[in-house]
């Protein structure tokens, strides 16, 4: 049985998004955004799914370093991604920590 498109979703390294084939322009933002959130102790990675679905992921690991994407995490992630590109967006989502009593 085949797993689920959700759930087959990678870790690309950053320079991925020069591969896709955005402009000089629109890469540059994205090294712009990807300097900002790491000099606040951020992750950022690209996220991407054997469908062409990718996502510019911006994780807060300030306080654990460390952060386990789930298999609802990663669902969310590529609807949230699907959605954006339909809409005409450059699909950046972000992951928090959330803690739960």
């Amino acid at each position: 049985m085949k797993e689920p498109i959700t759930r087959r979703g990678k870790y690309r390294p950053f320079h991925t998004l020069r591969q896709i084939g955005f402009s000089v322009t629109r890469t540059r933002r994205f090294e712009r955004l990807r300097r900002k959130h790491e000099h606040n102790g951020r992750s950022v990675c690209v996220l991407a799914w054997p469908d062409g679905t990718w996502c510019v992921l911006v994780m807060h690991t300030e306080k654990f370093g460390v952060v386990v994407l789930g298999e609802a995490q990663k669902t969310d992630a590529y609807h949230g991604a699907r959605q954006m590109i339909r809409e005409g967006y450059s699909p950046v989502l972000t992951l928090r920590h959330e803690r739960h009593a």
